[in-house]
């Protein structure tokens, strides 16, 4: 029943108290979130100081890409950034950082160089270490209180490689 609430949480998170960041620029985006709800995205995107490095306290920013209002950008609400979209990092360092979405805890995250020198997000999905490129969530109905999500899609490059891949994930 907890899980359940908690999912419902996830959803319903979506526009209440703002919590403060600094937008960055477009270059600096390392992946989104879609839904099918609407077109907003939620950007995540590296944060750092002047000499490339990972800001220790904050390593990625998290914020709305508004496509509904005209691409405005807004911060993530208080309770989307504790229960949904917000990150809870278990490492961080100038060059790396391990972390978990709030609203999902199986499945763990890596910020960290790839073979071309730039920043980019890691997991693994099939036994194979991935960059992720992107994640889209599912929402069929539900209420505003109890969504159904039945599938959350994980599009991402196979580390080394080119090649594409989509995981579907069932929350």
């Amino acid at each position: 029943m907890i899980k359940f609430i908690l999912k419902s949480v996830f959803v319903f998170a979506f526009g209440l108290l703002c919590v403060s960041f600094s937008p960055p620029t477009s270059s600096s985006s390392l992946f989104s979130i879609g839904r099918s709800k609407d077109a907003n995205e939620v950007i995540y995107s590296i944060n750092q100081d002047n000499s490339n490095k990972l800001n220790k306290d904050n390593p990625i920013n998290v914020y709305w890409l508004k496509r509904t209002e005209n691409n405005k950008i807004k911060s993530l609400s208080w309770v989307q950034n504790k229960f949904a979209y917000g990150i809870v990092y278990l490492s961080k360092s100038e060059n790396h950082a391990k972390f978990r979405f709030a609203a999902y805890d199986k499945r763990v995250f890596e910020l960290k160089k790839n073979k071309n020198n730039e920043f980019k997000v890691f997991t693994i999905s099939g036994n194979k270490e991935v960059e992720v490129n992107r994640i889209y969530i599912y929402i069929t109905g539900g209420t505003f209180w109890i969504p159904e999500i039945p599938k959350v899609e994980l599009f991402a490059t196979v580390s080394g490689s080119d090649k594409k891949m989509k995981e579907t994930i069932i929350p």
